[in-house]
């Protein structure tokens, strides 16, 4: 029988494969952020060798669960799907894929030309897939009343796998070794699930696992968040929002934590009066459904804690960037 042996939750900010010295350099080239402090450059290092050492905790205790197959919960922002079709949820349900291991143009400065990053052994990786496993979840989902897309190949290999996948996996598993069930969730564009059906979708899969005849040592990582709308005018961190989901994540109430989720979002926030901000919060399609922008990654922090539904989880450490404006957020719930 199939087991869930470990449930870890990350952030994958851009930021976290960047140098600490290039922190300020990003943030000047951003709109400006007068609502966070100003970091010093001794400031940017301290906070990134934080990160750096949450990501080293994460990849020991992921070592340790010795899996057999890694499900993430990840969004796409547009390398995949696009407003041809863009769906609540979806599973990889391939032999492999491809996609950079971190970041995927060159250069660090928006609005200056960035070319695509070479396709070398350093910056391109395949990783396989599991698709015994993804079809079992997609079947299992579908008797559970949940209609899930699915894919078996790249719409967009040129592109590869997104960002959401590829990056935490970089700091956590760098070897790409173990087998990845990618499943997507629709953080960004409006309308977005809500975060009560990411919990019911997170505990759901738990029961397709664990219903499953497959032996094999199942992790999960929920990828993304925490509280970030970077490129926004005014961006800033609500800490206590995300001190919230942490809090939830420790006291091992999934269910609270979508329930405050969905709390949170269920007006539109004053920004969303000023066009200029709009599309950071309903990702461009005019139909506003909760928080997005990169705050709406929070999701897969919930459907991956509602895996764990019921254990207490540990925080490796959260981490305020304000040069990006980001929360970092590093979570783990041992399921042995």
């Amino acid at each position: 029988m199939a087991k869930v042996v470990l449930v870890e939750a990350c952030s994958h900010s851009p930021f976290l494969f960047l140098q600490p010295e290039q922190w300020n350099e990003v943030r000047a080239a951003r709109p400006p952020a007068p609502r966070n402090p100003e970091m010093s450059e001794e400031d940017n290092l301290l906070q990134h060798a934080r990160c750096m050492a949450a990501f080293a905790e994460l990849a020991k205790r992921l070592d340790e669960a010795k899996p057999d197959v890694l499900i993430v919960f990840g969004d796409d922002q547009s390398e995949q799907f696009d407003f041809n079709n863009f769906p609540p949820f979806a599973i990889f349900t391939g032999d492999e894929y491809e996609g950079y291991r971190t970041l995927a143009r060159q250069g660090i400065v928006p609005g200056t030309s960035r070319e695509w990053a070479p396709k070398t052994k350093e910056s391109w990786v395949t990783v396989k897939g599991h698709p015994e496993l993804a079809k079992e979840l997609l079947l299992g989902l579908s008797r559970r009343d949940f209609d899930v897309s699915f894919m078996m190949d790249l719409p967009n290999k040129e592109h590869g796998m997104g960002h959401a996948f590829m990056r935490p996996l970089h700091y956590i598993r760098p070897a790409f070794d173990v087998p990845v069930v990618p499943v997507f969730v629709n953080c960004y564009y409006g309308p977005q699930p809500t975060a009560m059906r990411c919990y019911q979708f997170g505990r759901a899969i738990r029961e397709v696992i664990e219903a499953s005849p497959l032996d094999a040592r199942v992790a999960v990582l929920g990828s993304g968040g925490l509280w970030h709308t970077p490129g926004m005018p005014d961006s800033w961190i609500d800490e206590a929002f995300d001190e919230a989901t942490l809090a939830a994540v420790r006291s091992g109430d999934a269910k609270g934590m979508a329930e405050r989720f969905d709390a949170a979002g269920a007006e539109p926030p004053p920004e969303y009066a000023d066009a200029a901000k709009t599309r950071w919060i309903d990702g461009g399609t005019g139909m506003y459904a909760g928080i997005g922008g990169g705050t709406g990654e929070t999701r897969n922090w919930i459907v991956a804690a509602a895996v764990a539904d019921g254990r207490r989880g540990t925080v490796v450490d959260y981490v305020p960037v304000y040069a990006s404006p980001c929360g970092m957020g590093f979570a783990y719930w041992d399921m042995s």
